[in-house]
């Protein structure tokens, strides 16, 4: 029989079609399962891939955002998916912190889940880092289930089996409609993606339904619409953050009252303008430094508000004289400076004079009464008057002060021999020393007794301050000496509140003098606590304010004589009793004694050295100690150096006498 078959062409040709039939049919066989089993593998790989990318696109700006309500919500999401078995998310400090899975999922990190997860060969375990950039927030570990490609590949080889018999063709096109149909959408998925990762929006894809695919398009749709509503907020928020950092920047160079630049934006400019000096002699300008003269008495007589107001509208008459290149700034106060680079000497004149002008023709109506205004203004040059920018400041400062000493309301250019910078410098040598006296407790009160004329017994000591020089330990410095200089300086409120401190001390101390006075300066009178901080001190040395006596020089009461008055009236509720020192160097302030209503005048000195040989200075004294009588006050002749000036006083109804013929100031009280 099969030599028949093999004898006959026909057969021949049976058996070699068979043969190649079956060799064809083993052939399709072997390569349709392995082309089969690479698809599978391949699409697996494709959705493994694509499923990382969305649920990175997903998930990493929740997580970066610290938003882990809606981490939670896209895994439960995801894990609705087929073939998604587990999902966890940890953080970048590895805690979990949400997850998805219809098994229940132990340990709280990552390698406590991992070691806690049971071995399955059909689950594949991995993971998808959480990042952005170069910055990883998290890490999401998946379990995807392997069922569905086992069976694939069983049900395939079978197909295979059947449908090789049927022919490669038919099987090559069910095939290719089943990869057709499967993957219709996958592509349209693929191209989404890119375009969303380019940032670019898109419109909702067609295609969500029920199925896997159908499924993963709508969650991709959800996942784009929540990516492009994350970076509206995003770009919103960095919009407002941009403005917010140009007002920063605007606020850090700007005077907020005058809204001209400030300090710093001065100081900055001033640094490049002077560095370009250096290039050659082309590059020189000009620096105007002013202020508003009288501007102290404006704030203090008129209010804050005034002051503000003429500020402002100074400030405003001035700038529109300065030219696009040049800079108006307020250092603060009522302190003004223009920096001009390029202006030489003829050109900063010119402007010097337009803003004098300018000033001058302002006028304002304060309380119903119309003032005017004037600026004292000091011009240096650079670098003719230095290289360096601090120098050109204080030159241009010294020419303002040279131009307030020339009768204010004008201005002047520089001059080196009329700088008095040596004596600020020794002003600044004293603060130091002042300052180090305060720190180091180097000050000390001597005492000198106030006598009675009648009976020569003290009545009330008077505190006078020393200084221990702290360049010279064994130099002790007297007030003349440091006082002009706390003064000028601002210190001398220091002094003042170490004083009543030490004094209130002394008076609690157990060889307490009956009574003690003390000087407190004109600064002081500003002070709007200076009154409380002597009650209080009172109270805690538990001192009867009646034996503290406050002593303030005529010059400085009637030269603020509100503030005056309202100290005085304050210090005299407390209890305690208020001297007027150096009475009579003004003689025509007898008008004043009835606002300022203090207890007991001092006799000022000029009018005691020579009372036994100058009659005139008898009548004074006659004057003042009847005024005083008449108004019910006590006085008080200082600078006793006599008997005989004694005996004058006493005389005269003089009720006390202080000087080097009574007692001399000693570091230590004399009992009584």
């Amino acid at each position: 029989m099969i030599s028949r078959l093999f004898g006959s062409l026909r057969g021949r040709l049976i058996v070699l079609t068979v043969i190649v039939e079956i060799v064809m049919i083993s052939a399709i066989l072997w390569n349709s399962q392995r082309l089969a089993e690479t698809h599978l593998l391949h699409q697996f790989e494709l959705r493994r891939g694509e499923a990382s990318r969305l649920m990175r696109a997903a998930l990493a700006p929740a997580m970066a955002q610290h938003d882990f309500a809606a981490v939670a919500e896209i895994l439960r999401d995801a894990q609705q998916l087929q073939g998604m078995t587990y999902l966890v998310m940890f953080d970048e400090e590895d805690r979990r912190i949400a997850s998805a899975s219809a098994m229940e999922l132990p340990g709280e990190s990552t390698l406590a889940f991992l070691q806690a997860l049971p071995a399955d060969e059909n689950r594949m375990d991995f993971h998808i880092a959480m990042q952005i950039d170069e910055r990883q927030y998290g890490e999401l570990l998946i379990g995807l289930d392997l069922h569905f490609l086992n069976k694939a590949r069983s049900e395939i080889l079978t197909q295979n089996i059947v449908l090789a018999l049927l022919g490669i063709l038919l099987t090559t096109a069910v095939l290719a409609a089943i990869a057709l149909w499967l993957t219709r959408h996958l592509t349209a998925l693929s191209g989404a993606s890119q375009l969303l990762a380019s940032g670019s929006r898109l419109k909702p894809l067609p295609g969500a339904g029920n199925d896997d695919i159908g499924r993963l398009v709508g969650a991709f749709n959800s996942m784009a619409a929540a990516l492009h509503a994350r970076m509206e907020e995003l770009e919103a928020a960095e919009l407002t953050q941009r403005e917010l950092a140009e007002r920063l920047l605007y606020m850090a160079e700007r005077d907020p009252l005058t809204g001209l630049a400030n300090r710093a934006r001065f100081e900055a400019e001033l640094e490049r303008v002077i560095g370009h000096i250096q290039r050659g002699p082309e590059h020189y300008g000009a620096l105007l430094y002013f202020d508003i003269d009288e501007f102290k008495t404006i704030n203090d007589t008129f209010g804050h508000r005034a002051g503000d107001n003429v500020l402002l509208h100074a400030a405003s008459a001035i700038s529109k004289l300065v030219r696009s290149d040049e800079l108006l700034a307020r250092l603060g106060g009522d302190e003004f400076v223009i920096l001009a680079p390029g202006a030489d000497r003829a050109a900063a004149q010119t402007l010097a004079e337009r803003i004098v002008n300018a000033v001058r023709g302002l006028t304002f109506d304060f309380s119903g009464r119309r003032l005017g205004l004037t600026i004292s203004l000091g011009i240096a040059l650079f670098p003719e008057h230095g290289e360096r920018g601090e120098n050109v400041v204080s030159h241009a400062d010294a020419a303002m002060y040279q131009a307030k000493a020339g009768g204010k309301n004008c201005w002047r250019i520089y001059r080196p021999e009329l700088d008095d910078s040596e004596q600020m410098l020794h002003q600044l040598g004293w603060n130091d020393r002042i300052q180090r006296a305060l720190d180091e407790q180097r000050l000390v009160l001597h005492f000198q007794g106030v006598h009675s004329t009648t009976t020569g017994t003290i009545a009330h000591y008077e505190a006078l301050v020393r200084m221990i020089d702290p360049e010279n330990p064994d130099q002790l410095l007297m007030p003349g000496s440091f006082i002009p200089a706390a003064e000028k300086s601002g210190r001398i409120i220091d002094i003042d509140r170490w004083v009543i401190r030490d004094a209130i001390r002394t008076l609690a101390s157990a060889n307490a003098p009956r009574a003690l006075a003390i000087n407190v300066s004109a600064r002081s009178f500003d002070e709007p606590g200076l009154a409380a901080l002597i009650s209080a001190t009172l109270a805690a040395f538990h001192v009867e304010p009646r034996r503290l006596l406050i002593e303030l020089t005529e010059t400085a009461a009637l030269a603020n004589i509100r503030d005056s008055e309202q100290f005085i009236h304050e210090i005299r509720a407390l209890g305690c009793t208020v001297c007027l020192d150096d009475f009579g160097v003004g003689f025509s302030s007898f008008a004043y004694l009835k606002q300022l209503s203090a207890d007991i005048l001092k006799i000022d000195g000029m009018f005691i050295r020579n009372l036994p040989n100058d009659p005139n200075d008898q009548v004074f004294v006659r004057a003042i100690v009847e005024v005083a009588r008449g108004l019910g006050k006590k006085t008080v002749a200082e600078f006793v150096g006599d008997a005989a000036t004694l005996s004058i006083l006493r005389d005269l109804g003089v009720d006390y006498a202080q000087g080097y013929h009574l007692s001399r100031p000693e570091p230590e009280i004399s009992p009584l």
